[in-house]
């Protein structure tokens, strides 16, 4: 069972590159043309200060060209993407990332030269000048990081860093998604099948424990093999994060990730001690499939399985998008509508084919459309998928539609907000459309599968994150051994007694992707715990509630991102969305009790 090659897609589930640039001739052309642009933002430094229409003028060719720019790497790296041996692709990507890097060290002086300027001078600057309204958020942001802000010629040193701090997650990348095989098993019918990231998740839902063992083994073993490069690979990219922190003078790499947008690292921290006391009630969650399954030695790889077994389906990618549809229908048809154009026209490049990266995402590019990355197996895993990069997709195309530049790009910490809302619409619309009671235990299942995955195991994933800065920041070496024994001892801590930590889920650590961004994951859950409390909102028939919702995806980063969280209805500085999350969680562990106790008679 062979991939299917690229040229063998319809049109429609690719992506439309010509969006961005027709051809590769006219991206090589806008490349030039930016690089010529460079010198004339050079030019500009030590006017600042003169007067109001000065910093305009640089910071509005400052903008400009960084908004080219985006358009320009989002085009490099969407083609890189499409497959990760395309060599002429990848020289692509570096010119962007070459050409980012030069425009940093480019606008690398505008920083400290603005902080030269008193506090009060640049808000009069601002309230004197129209045009710089816009850019109001940026400045107040440069004076809230004025004691990180280092001098104009180290800031030249620290953006020629760029392109050199990307080398360990560039490595990775490459041995993740294009030198890594992972050959072959034989499915449930006996047949050789090769095994690849976007089929993983769909042996480990197999009701054959022999194939779920398989994968798992399979997808493991380059790991395995490659440990101790990946523990170099991974070491390196935590050295980059202290040394960034070092250099600009923050306490830690966690203050240095979180500071920037004013979120306390009380809320990281929070969130880790939150999650070990509701533990008991994912070892109740992991417990209860032990005993449903029947058996005696639980692995990682018996925690995807459906504990409902249902007729196999296999969703096309048309009755994918419509499920979505109808599940966000709550949103009314100003989120419906364009929602509708983006599953239909090209934004999604829908199916697996051999060297695409795997995964999925959205890439939001201001003034174009969202462009997403999916791998297609046809699961309701899939359904999900679809749901959440469409979520982040529509973010990206109200806060593209509303925003001018400078505050269109929403923040990470509120990104998986819009996701993980859209799946928490899509379980209640499936649950509302079932009357069959295998049906909507085996939903009730997932939704909780949701909870661990993006709750319970993000958060696992943030503590061994804040753990492997600590020990680096601390001068303790980072080693295999100790990145493998401590994530085993996460792995039993979080999972309890009753799961089996083998050789394979000690190793884990060596394969996320999400470990090369630092402090990103903790995010997932936060989000997920977010979106749950807002979905609850908007599914009640709150109009008001929706209404928010709305305004809160087209607010961009106009505001601090707990800030818009609180205006949309959600405080994650209280207890109360985690409370309510984990209150969620244990009326489902009831009710799937129940219907697996009514279904076993």
């Amino acid at each position: 069972m062979d991939q299917i090659r690229r040229t063998e897609l319809p049109e429609g589930e690719r992506w439309n590159l010509a969006t961005l640039f027709p051809n590769i001739d006219a991206w090589n052309a806008e490349r030039e043309a930016l690089q010529g642009e460079l010198p004339a933002l050079e030019a500009l430094r030590g006017t600042l200060a003169e007067s109001a229409s000065a910093l305009l003028k640089a910071l509005t060719t400052t903008d400009q060209i960084d908004e080219r720019l985006d358009r320009l790497f989002a085009f490099a790296m969407l083609s890189r993407d499409e497959d990760t041996r395309d060599s002429g692709a990848i020289q692509r990507y570096e010119q962007a990332m070459n050409l980012a890097v030069a425009f940093g060290r480019a606008a690398s002086w505008i920083a400290p030269e603005m902080l030269s300027i008193s506090d009060e001078q640049l808000l009069a600057f601002v309230d004197a000048e129209p045009g710089l309204e816009v850019f109001r958020r940026s400045i107040e942001r440069t004076i809230r990081e004025r004691p990180h802000i280092r001098t104009a010629e180290v800031e030249e040193v620290l953006a020629d860093t760029g392109e050199m701090a990307q080398t360990t997650s560039n490595v990775f990348t490459f041995l993740d998604n294009a030198d890594f095989q992972y050959g072959t098993i034989k499915d449930a019918s006996g047949n050789e099948v090769e095994v690849t990231k976007g089929r993983y998740f769909r042996f480990l839902e197999s009701h054959d424990r022999r194939v779920r063992k398989d994968a798992y083994e399979a997808i493991h073993r380059p790991y395995q093999a490659h440990r101790n490069s990946l523990g170099a690979l991974l070491n390196g990219t935590v050295q980059r994060d202290a040394f960034y922190a070092r250099t600009r003078r923050y306490p830690s790499a966690l203050n240095a990730a979180l500071d920037p947008e004013s979120i306390p690292t009380e809320v990281y921290t929070n969130l880790i001690e939150t999650m070990h006391r509701y533990l008991p009630l994912l070892h109740r969650y992991v417990a209860l499939r032990k005993k449903v399954l029947g058996i005696d030695d639980l692995h990682s790889y018996d925690l995807y399985v459906p504990l409902v077994e249902m007729p196999e389906r296999n969703y096309t990618f048309e009755e994918g998008r419509s499920l979505v549809e109808e599940a966000l229908a709550p949103l009314g048809d100003k989120y419906r509508t364009p929602l509708g154009q983006g599953l239909r026209g090209r934004w999604a490049d829908v199916h697996e084919t051999p060297g695409k990266r795997s995964g999925a995402y959205s890439l939001g590019v201001y003034g174009a459309h969202p462009f997403v990355l999916l791998n297609w197996n046809g699961s309701l895993n899939d359904v999900f998928t679809v749901a959440h990069e469409y979520g982040h997709a529509m973010h990206s195309y109200f806060s593209s539609s509303t925003q001018p530049h400078p505050t269109y790009n929403y923040t990470i910490f509120v990104a998986e907000v819009a996701s993980t809302f859209n799946e928490q619409l899509l379980t209640a619309d499936l649950l509302k459309k079932s009357d069959d009671p295998r049906e909507r235990a085996y939903l009730i299942n997932d939704a909780l599968e949701t909870i661990r995955t993006t709750i319970f195991r993000q958060t696992m994933f943030a503590e061994f994150e804040l753990l492997i800065h600590q020990i680096v920041e601390g001068g303790e070496g980072s080693t295999p051994e100790r990145l493998t024994s401590e994530y085993a001892r996460l792995v039993g801590e979080y999972y309890g007694p009753d799961l089996v930590v083998d050789e394979q889920v000690s190793v884990e650590w060596s394969r996320i992707p999400h470990f090369y961004r630092a402090y990103y994951v903790y995010q997932y859950a936060t989000g997920l715990i977010a979106a749950m409390a807002l979905a609850s909102a908007v599914l009640s028939g709150d109009t008001d509630a929706r209404d928010r919702y709305l305004t809160f995806l087209s607010s961009g980063s106009s505001k601090d991102p707990l800030d818009l969280l609180v205006d949309a209805g959600v405080d994650l500085r209280t207890s109360a969305p985690y409370d309510a999350a984990f209150g969620t969680m244990e009326r489902y562990l009831d009710t799937l009790e129940e219907a697996l106790s009514a279904l076993a008679k």
